[in-house]
């Protein structure tokens, strides 16, 4: 189960990674109230790309619910870190990784199916 799954568990590791960088990076702007909603997103994708690597890990059969909330979330996080990625490094890589770990969740469900 884990080798077939490596690369969701890859991509899933990297996003949690971007997205507690760039909530970081985020808190150190100029202007952090106008970061806030990006900080909270990142914070969220973080999480659920936690649990969901966890529940992918261990081939639970709640999986496939998880994932798609992530797939959603990681959307939802990219968006909003593309808004800032133009003149802010962290933010563009987060929605980078954010975009490769929702076609992951999504390829996954798809091949599930």
């Amino acid at each position: 189960m884990h080798a077939q799954n490596q690369s969701l568990l890859d991509a899933l590791n990297a996003c949690i990674a971007a997205c507690e960088h760039c909530a970081t990076a985020c808190l150190q702007e100029q202007d952090v109230q106008m970061m806030a909603r990006c900080i909270s997103i990142d914070r969220d994708c973080a999480d659920i790309c936690a649990i969901t690597a966890r529940f992918v890990a261990r081939g639970s059969e709640h999986a496939m619910h998880v994932m798609r909330e992530c797939a959603e979330i990681c959307g939802i996080c990219a968006t909003e870190c593309e808004k800032h990625g133009a003149h802010m490094q962290h933010c563009k890589e987060c929605a980078e990784a954010c975009r490769r770990c929702e076609q992951a969740c999504r390829a996954a469900m798809n091949s599930a199916a």
